[in-house]
């Protein structure tokens, strides 16, 4: 679809758009110059391959949009006109995306997802300097090495996941900023070798979630200053350092041991 290929249509009344695309480029239609009303938009590429898709400066009429979900797409430079009129989004969403490092900071996100993310090797400083953010998802992301030195901007975040990032290795320090964290998930991280001291600074963490992170044989024994800590997953020789841990000074906590769900170790044979 070119942008001359699209009929010129008129949806003032219009709050959600799903498009559904199969073609090497796409061009996103100027009507949505008419949807004033529009919140929710998603762009899904139906065909195997990444495509490109232009005309985002289409986006810089659409005030109201609050939700944005786009799968397999390269994300071209945005302008800033269109990076303007995505300053008011509450909800982003890229799964099998490249370009990540075209999209700037968005000063009112509240729910950030990465999923299958190739290209991405780490989130810039000025990612997070999103301080409405609540809940940030990082998944399958197997080139994904770090994340930022500092993490005061994301104070309000209740809920980190990091989930299948195999060349993950440490978490910074300053995630003992992110005070109002309930629910931490770093989960299939096969690199990450040890947690920062400063996680006991997480008061009001509930769950914690470390299973299957194999090259991850202790815990800092600041977890027993994690008094609103509720539930652990994670594996048997990290399960019984937390249980010291409850009996130490966190009664009420409960650990849940899992065994490894999936392995690679037959191929060594």
């Amino acid at each position: 679809m070119e942008e001359n290929d699209w009929y010129d249509m008129n949806f003032p009344e219009t709050e959600a758009l799903l498009l559904f695309f199969t073609s090497t480029e796409y061009f996103l239609p100027q009507f949505l110059k008419s949807m004033k009303k529009l919140e929710f938009l998603m762009i899904f590429n139906c065909g195997t391959n990444k495509k490109t898709v232009k005309g985002l400066d289409v986006l810089s009429s659409l005030t109201q949009l609050k939700s944005v979900r786009l799968e397999r797409l390269i994300l071209p430079f945005v302008e800033k006109q269109g990076i303007e009129a995505l300053q008011n989004i509450e909800n982003l969403s890229l799964s099998l995306c490249e370009g990540f490092e075209n999209i700037s900071a968005f000063t009112k996100l509240q729910d950030f997802n990465l999923d299958y993310i190739n290209d991405l090797e780490e989130l810039r400083l000025g990612i997070c300097n999103m301080p409405s953010t609540l809940s940030c998802s990082i998944t399958n992301c197997h080139q994904f090495q770090k994340l930022p030195y500092d993490f005061e901007n994301m104070s309000n975040l209740r809920m980190l996941k990091l989930s299948a990032l195999p060349r993950l290795e440490q978490l910074p320090v300053s995630i003992g900023k992110l005070v109002q964290l309930k629910y931490l998930v770093i989960s299939l991280c096969e690199g990450l070798k040890e947690l920062p001291k400063e996680i006991g600074q997480l008061k009001q963490l509930r769950e914690l979630d470390m299973r299957e992170c194999p090259s991850l044989t202790m815990v800092p024994s600041t977890v027993c200053e994690l008094c609103s800590l509720k539930l652990v997953t994670c594996d048997e020789r990290i399960g019984k350092q937390c249980l010291q841990a409850k009996n130490i000074s966190i009664p009420d906590l409960t650990v849940e041991i899992v065994e490894a769900r999936f392995s690679l170790d037959w191929l060594d044979d």
